[in-house]
């Protein structure tokens, strides 16, 4: 998204200023020793901050290398705390550390610019200079996805690959006092050959007519080695609260791949897409009219079966807390979320509409269009695409306060 500072006409002298961001920061390391267990939550937060930052240094890169006119590179908004400047670009540190920006002059025809300067104005460029450094951001949120998705592929293995196979990873209950063993391949139930794992339970449970009971047994078929042997297992209750079901305590092993580097490196730009494609479709499902009812169901506190509780917008409130869990559920659901949190900030600024980056795109394209079919050159004129822009910006706004609302009344469920 292009953005600038929202508090650059605040008035804070530089002392005052660096005193409140040192205050800001002891404060967050005595909140670290207070409380050990969110220590995550604050390497969540920054790991974020360093991506926005690199958002806007993918904005930063292609603009000099399209020859405009970069005239701040800013991490942080608010008052200067330090900066200098390098040829005509000043870049620096603010004191409210709540992402970043880079002010690349001309980004709109309501922007006044020197005359010498037009020609490198953002709106003086080709089309493809100005597609390509409004679309840098978004690309630099796919390729930290890409990274991250490759390591977790490399190190830990590819678990959306995993599957259970008919190998016995564990046995318990009525397995277990009839004699079956870890690792028994399991060959059939009740003279059923078994292909895969999933038919499992339907052959124990029985049939809606005739559930199985405990005390029943059930006839297992397994091989161990070189033999087939055969066992009557008696199904026992479940010791999971709240269920009635009945389980012989047999459980598959699972197999997951784990792919070299090369392969790693191959598949994670596809897994990348295939949740990229997901999350446009979830995207697409929550500003559907079916979608939008939905969450004002949910705003409304409808708890009834018809209502998908889990099709909600996250707040910082929200992302603190999946951040935590994640991290105490170890590094692979860590980066698991920084994956998905990349993937829908860049596809969300891609959508065609101002302020977001993809809005940019989207009138760089009719300009190109425009001027192909008229023969001369058109230029949008943003002023008009204001009310369209204040409506976006008043649905965010919307989105922003009530999934803070929602965080803090109905926590997300725990997902790791």
């Amino acid at each position: 998204m292009r953005v600038k500072d929202p508090f650059e006409d605040l008035d804070v002298g530089a002392r005052k200023a660096v005193l409140i961001s040192v205050c800001a920061v002891l404060l967050v390391v005595a909140y670290a020793m207070v409380f050990p267990t969110q220590l995550a939550l604050v390497e969540m937060i920054v790991a974020f901050l360093v991506i926005i930052m690199l958002h806007e240094l993918g904005h930063f890169l292609m603009a000099k290398r399209a020859g405009m006119k970069v005239t701040e590179f800013f991490v942080g908004f608010g008052p200067r705390l330090w900066s200098f400047r390098h040829g005509e670009t000043e870049y620096g540190l603010k004191g409210i550390p709540l992402g970043g920006y880079c002010k690349v002059i001309g980004m709109t025809n309501l922007e006044e610019v020197a005359l010498e300067d037009e020609p490198r104005a953002y709106r003086s460029k080709s089309w493809s200079d100005k597609v390509v450094m409004a679309g840098a951001g978004p690309a630099v949120h796919f390729i930290i996805a890409i990274v991250l998705m490759a390591g977790i592929l490399f190190f830990a293995g590819d678990f959306r690959g995993q599957r259970a196979t008919t190998t016995l990873g564990s046995v318990s209950a009525g397995a277990q006092a009839a004699g079956v063993q870890k690792g028994d391949e399991l060959i059939a139930i009740n003279g059923t050959r078994i292909n895969e794992w999933s038919q499992v339970h339907t052959l124990i449970a029985g049939t809606p007519d005739h559930p199985a009971q405990a005390g029943d047994v059930v006839h297992l078929l397994v091989q161990r080695g070189n033999q087939l042997l055969t066992y009557n297992v008696t199904l026992r209750p479940s010791t999971d609260t709240g269920t009635r079901r009945v389980v012989a305590g047999i459980a598959s092993k699972v197999y997951l791949p784990h792919p070299g580097l090369v392969e790693s490196v191959v598949e994670a730009p596809k897994q990348v897409g295939d949740i990229a494609w997901e999350s446009v479709k979830a995207l697409g499902s929550m500003f559907s009219p079916a979608g939008i009812s939905n969450y004002f169901k949910i705003l409304s506190g409808d708890k009834s079966s018809n209502v998908d509780q889990s099709q909600r917008f996250v707040s910082p409130v929200g992302f603190g807390q999946l951040a935590n869990d994640a991290v105490r559920s170890g590094w692979v659901n860590a980066l698991g979320l920084l994956i998905a949190i990349n993937i829908f900030i860049g596809l969300f600024n891609l959508l065609p509409l101002l302020p977001f980056d993809g809005g940019h795109i989207a009138i760089a394209t009719y300009e190109k269009i425009a001027s192909m079919f008229r023969g001369r050159r058109v230029q949008v004129d943003v002023a008009k695409l204001m009310p369209i822009t204040v409506a976006v910006v008043a649905v965010l706004g919307f989105i922003f306060i009530s999934s803070i609302f929602l965080d803090i009344t109905r926590p997300v469920a725990n997902p790791f």
